[in-house]
C-alpha cells in the first residue's frame, strides 16, 4: 500500500491520466475481492480499511491536477504581488489584520510612485484603468463546465506583462520573471500571451485613423501650434533591434546601418504623439520612403484624406499632394534661404514624431533589443508584430490617460489649451491641386504661403 500511494503521488501530470486508470482497474480488482468476502462471509477488517483507504486516495486524485509539485513549478509563499498593490486602496476585509501592526505603516504602500511607475512603465492610476479596460475578456475566464483552478487575478498577470515589455535584455525571460514574482515556470509567457489577447481585442477602440471631423482638428491643432496648416499625421521610421541574428535565409537583409540586425517600421502619429498608423516587419536594410509606398496613403490617399490635408516628414520621403517632405540638400551645395526657413518650420511638427517614439522606447524597453529569433517559420515574425501591435495599443490607451504628461518620459509643454478649431485656413492655401500636377506642388503651395505669411 506504501508502495501504491508513494508511486500515485509522484506522478507527473503528464502521466497521470494513464496511472489513473491502472488505479481504477486494481479497485476494481478490490471491489470483486471484497464482494466475494461478503458472500463467503468472510469478516476481514484489516482488508476493508486497505479499501477505504484506496478509494479515498482515488477521490483525491481525481480532484487535484497534481497530486505532488516538484521544485521547478513550486509556488512562493510570499505574495509580491499583493505586496506591490497592497496600502493603495482600502480594504475593509483586512482591517483586523492591520490593528496588529503599526496603522501609519501599514497603509503605506511597499512602492512608491516613482517605483511603480519605473517597474510597471505606467502610474499606478493608469494601472487601474488599463486593468479594468481588459479585466472581462473572455481569455481570463475559466471554460464552462471545465475543471481545476481558477486562473491567476488579471492584476497579476498585468503586471508581468508590464515587468516583461518594460524590461530591456535577458531581464525580461522567464527565469528572471519567475525569481521576480515567484511564480511558476512557463507561467509568465501563459500571462503574456493572455493580456496580449486581451489588449489586442481593444484595436479598434485606441488605434485607429482619424475620421474627417478629426482630421479637421488636428490639422487646426498643428496650425495654431507650429503655423504649419492642414497636417494630420506625422511620419517617421526607426529601428527595432533584434539580440539574435536571424536564421532566415535573406538574413544580411535585417542588418541596418544603425544596429547589428534590426527590424524597420514606420510610425504615423498626429500632434498629440498618438501613433495613428505603423507599419512594422520590414528587414533593417529596408528604406524609410520603401516602407511608406506599402501603406495605404500611397496606395489609396482619398480614403486618408480629405482635400487639402496630407502627412509631413523628413527628405527620405518622397514628396506627393499628399507628403510633405523637407527640403533636400545637395552634396558640397547650400541650401536656399527660403528652403532652410521652410525646414526648420517643418522642424517643430517632426519633433513630435521623434518624442513619440522616443516615449515608445522609453517606456517600452523591449523594443530595444527584441529577444525574439526571426525564423523561416512565419509564426516567429507574427509573434513579434503581434507583441508590438500590443505595445502600440497601449502606448495610446495611456496617451489618453494622459501618462505621457509626466516627465518621467517626455521634458517638453503639453499642447496649448488656447487653440480655436474655428480658425479658417486663408483662400491661398485652400486652393486645391490638379491630380496632374507635379508631385511637388503641396510643399511649393507651402513655401509660397510662408514666404507671403512669415518669411521676410
Amino acid at each position: 500500500m506504501h508502495f501504491v500511494v508513494s508511486w500515485v503521488f509522484g506522478t507527473r501530470a503528464s502521466e497521470k491520466q494513464q496511472r489513473m486508470r491502472r488505479m481504477h482497474s486494481c479497485m476494481g480488482e478490490r471491489i470483486a475481492a471484497r464482494l466475494f468476502r461478503t458472500v463467503v462471509e468472510d469478516d476481514d477488517s484489516v482488508e476493508d480499511a486497505k479499501d477505504a483507504a484506496f478509494a479515498s486516495m482515488i477521490r483525491v486524485a481525481e480532484s487535484r491536477r497534481c497530486l505532488f509539485r516538484s521544485q521547478v513549478y513550486r509556488k512562493s509563499l510570499h505574495d509580491r504581488f499583493k505586496e506591490d498593490l497592497d496600502g493603495r486602496d482600502d480594504d475593509e476585509d483586512d482591517e483586523t489584520e492591520r490593528q496588529l501592526i503599526n496603522r501609519e505603516a501599514a497603509l503605506l504602500p511597499w512602492l512608491t510612485e516613482a517605483e511603480f511607475l519605473q517597474k510597471y512603465c505606467m502610474s499606478y492610476d493608469s494601472f487601474k484603468l488599463v486593468l479594468s479596460e481588459i479585466k472581462d475578456h473572455n481569455v481570463f475566464k475559466r471554460l464552462e463546465g471545465k475543471a481545476g483552478r481558477p486562473q491567476t487575478p488579471v492584476a497579476n498577470q498585468l503586471m508581468v506583462f508590464c515587468k516583461h515589455i518594460g524590461t530591456e535584455g535577458d531581464g525580461a525571460n522567464g527565469p528572471n520573471q519567475c525569481n521576480t514574482f515567484g511564480i511558476g515556470k512557463g507561467l509568465s509567457d501563459v500571462f503574456h500571451r493572455c493580456v496580449t489577447t486581451a489588449i489586442l481585442s481593444l484595436r479598434d477602440v485606441h488605434y485607429t485613423w482619424p475620421d474627417a471631423d478629426e482630421r479637421r482638428e488636428l490639422a487646426k491643432l498643428g496650425e495654431i501650434q507650429c503655423d504649419f496648416p492642414n497636417c494630420v499625421g506625422i511620419a517617421d521610421g526607426t529601428l527595432f533591434p533584434l539580440a539574435f541574428e536571424p536564421e532566415v535565409t535573406d538574413a544580411p537583409d535585417y542588418s541596418g546601418r544603425k544596429h547589428g540586425f534590426s527590424i524597420t517600421t514606420m510610425i504615423i502619429c498626429d500632434y498629440n504623439k498618438k501613433i495613428r498608423y505603423y507599419l512594422a516587419g520590414y528587414p533593417g536594410s529596408c528604406h524609410d520612403n520603401r516602407v511608406y509606398n506599402n501603406t495605404g496613403f500611397v496606395k489609396n490617399p482619398k480614403a486618408c484624406f480629405s482635400e487639402m490635408e496630407h502627412n509631413v516628414g523628413d527628405s527620405a520621403f518622397s514628396n506627393s499632394p499628399f507628403m510633405v517632405s523637407s527640403y533636400r540638400k545637395a552634396k558640397g551645395e547650400l541650401l536656399e534661404a527660403d528652403h532652410e526657413k521652410f525646414n526648420t518650420k517643418l522642424a517643430k511638427l517632426r519633433i513630435r514624431s521623434q518624442r513619440c517614439i522616443g516615449i515608445l522606447k522609453g517606456r517600452f524597453p523591449w523594443l530595444r533589443s527584441i529577444r525574439m529569433k526571426v525564423t523561416d517559420d512565419p509564426k516567429s515574425m507574427r509573434r513579434i508584430l503581434r507583441l508590438v501591435d500590443a505595445t502600440v495599443i497601449l502606448h495610446n490607451m495611456l496617451i489618453e490617460f494622459r501618462e505621457a504628461d509626466r516627465k518621467e518620459w517626455i521634458d517638453d509643454n503639453d499642447c496649448s489649451d488656447y487653440y480655436d478649431l474655428l480658425r479658417e485656413p486663408t483662400d491661398e492655401l485652400n486652393k486645391a491641386s490638379h491630380p496632374s500636377a507635379e508631385k511637388d506642388c503641396r510643399r511649393t503651395q507651402l513655401l509660397m504661403y510662408f514666404k507671403e505669411k512669415f518669411f521676410h
